[in-house]
């Protein structure tokens, strides 16, 4: 009988402590800022005998609104941008990136509705003294190019 009954005491603390659990340490306000993918003036192999430059930057906004700006500019050839704007919003550990048709236009061309990103910073809990930066990195996205991107949190 007396087992039974620490049985039941220690699954109550269980469940109780599961059912108020946080998923995640993070606020909208630790994702919002700045991201970039920027090598400066390093210029990679395009595979075809050419040199490349290539930026990315994606400004998430406090107010949950998002711009994305990617620059490439091949040897010998004019630069080339393009950008994409729309709302963003974080659950868990996820960064959800939506756009509408309103989002589009001549300019802001690229699509990134359904896109997501992970959240990666260094825990406050950690006692670790190695350097951690905060970034993001795509995993799901129509606009191929961003997909596994790691994008480097730049005003921290």
């Amino acid at each position: 009988m007396r087992i039974n009954f620490a049985i039941y005491i220690v699954l109550f603390f269980a469940f109780a402590k599961i059912g108020t659990a946080q998923t995640t340490a993070f606020t909208e306000e630790d994702v919002a800022g700045i991201y970039v993918y920027d090598h400066g003036n390093k210029l990679f192999d395009d595979g075809n005998g050419g040199k490349t430059k290539i930026n990315y930057k994606v400004t998430l906004s406090p107010d949950g609104t998002f711009e994305y700006h990617n620059f490439r500019q091949l040897e010998n050839q004019p630069k080339e941008h393009w950008y994409g704007k729309g709302t963003w919003t974080f659950k868990g550990k996820t960064v959800y990136f939506t756009a509408t048709a309103a989002d589009i236009d001549e300019k802001y061309m690229l699509d990134f509705n359904n896109s997501k990103a992970r959240f990666f910073k260094k825990s406050a809990r950690s006692k670790s003294a190695k350097e951690q930066p905060t970034y993001i990195q795509f995993f799901a996205s129509e606009y191929k190019v961003a997909i596994g991107k790691k994008l480097f949190k730049t005003n921290e």
